[in-house]
């Protein structure tokens, strides 16, 4: 398994997306911040209310950049996941997601992503989810946690394209979700 992770973590992956833009993706640095408020400042308020489940409409741009930095920074034997670029002809590299899991103990890790607004809709966000997951599981992680609103069928659209079997536990307009990725 840790072979598996460490190829991984050495690759870059590609995907064409359903509109044929060139996609990128490799493994979360610490040197992603920068990419990770780039994608934050490309979400609407409700595509962020969506992914926080709170009102970002102005967030306090040193409370961002900190987050960013938190979660880019972050001990890899705590978290793993990936960052998505567009690769256009003229500007290569344009951040335009990230999918992660931080675990909670040996077994569980919560899950989280962010696909920027305009590249929403071209299976970004089920490509990278299900490379977060590949890793995950490849580093001894059988459970997945989060959370998301109710009405956010994007999510669910992703997480029944992915396969694994998931449970749902609605509370008031959020469901909390487990996702088993064991073997």
């Amino acid at each position: 398994m840790f072979m598996e992770r460490k190829m991984m973590h050495q690759k870059t992956m590609q995907m064409v997306t359903k509109t044929g833009k060139q996609i990128t993706a490799r493994p979360l640095t610490a040197y992603d911040a920068p990419y990770l408020v780039d994608i934050f400042e490309h979400m609407s308020a409700e595509s962020r209310y969506r992914r926080f489940q709170q009102s970002l409409e102005n967030p306090n741009p040193k409370q961002v950049w900190e987050e960013a930095e938190k979660i880019a920074q972050m001990e890899s034997e705590q978290q793993g996941g990936f960052m998505a670029f567009w690769q256009r002809t003229f500007l290569p590299d344009v951040p335009v997601g990230a999918a992660r899991y931080v675990r909670l103990d040996e077994n569980t890790a919560e899950m989280a992503m962010s696909i920027r607004d305009d590249m929403q809709g071209e299976g970004i966000g089920t490509w990278l989810l299900g490379l977060a997951i590949d890793d995950a599981r490849a580093a001894g992680v059988r459970q997945l946690v989060g959370s998301a609103l109710n009405d956010n069928d994007a999510i669910w659209r992703v997480l029944d394209k992915l396969g694994y079997p998931y449970r749902r536990k609605p509370d008031g307009l959020i469901s909390e979700i487990e996702v088993d990725i064991g073997e």
